[in-house]
């Protein structure tokens, strides 16, 4: 029985939706409590800014102040972190590169495991992410 390649999908690459300044922080995710600094799904205590993005992501209107949070996931299980993510500020990626280096390399390194579509947005981001 064949087994398909990984793809794009493999790294959770998003394209930029909405405000593509802020794509992929917290502050566009549908988790993050506005004016709180905290998350739905990181918990009540653990300071979230807007500033930070997570694994988790889901572009959306962010939750009102005086949402309740409920722990969910830790810090280390959803990959947070406070930085920008998109690919514009990525090793792999740059703020001119229409290419993901890290893509290309897996497909040539590696061609029976990965078919990935290379061509990125530099707004988009992905689970790889690595700052420059």
């Amino acid at each position: 029985m064949a087994t398909s390649k990984l793809g794009a999908d493999a790294f959770l690459y998003l394209d930029p939706d909405g405000d593509e300044d802020e794509f992929a922080q917290c502050s566009s995710c549908r988790d993050w409590i506005k004016d709180d600094d905290l998350c739905v799904i990181h918990g009540p205590y653990l300071t979230v800014p807007g500033t930070a993005s997570c694994g988790l992501y889901v572009c959306g209107e962010p939750q009102p102040a005086g949402t309740e949070a409920h722990f969910k996931v830790t810090p280390e299980e959803s990959g947070l972190v406070d930085r920008e993510v998109r690919c514009e500020n990525c090793i792999s990626g740059g703020p001119e590169a229409y290419t993901c280096k890290l893509f290309v390399l897996l497909n040539e390194t590696l061609p029976e495991e990965f078919d990935i579509r290379t061509d990125i947005d530099p707004k988009g981001c992905c689970n790889a992410q690595r700052p420059r």
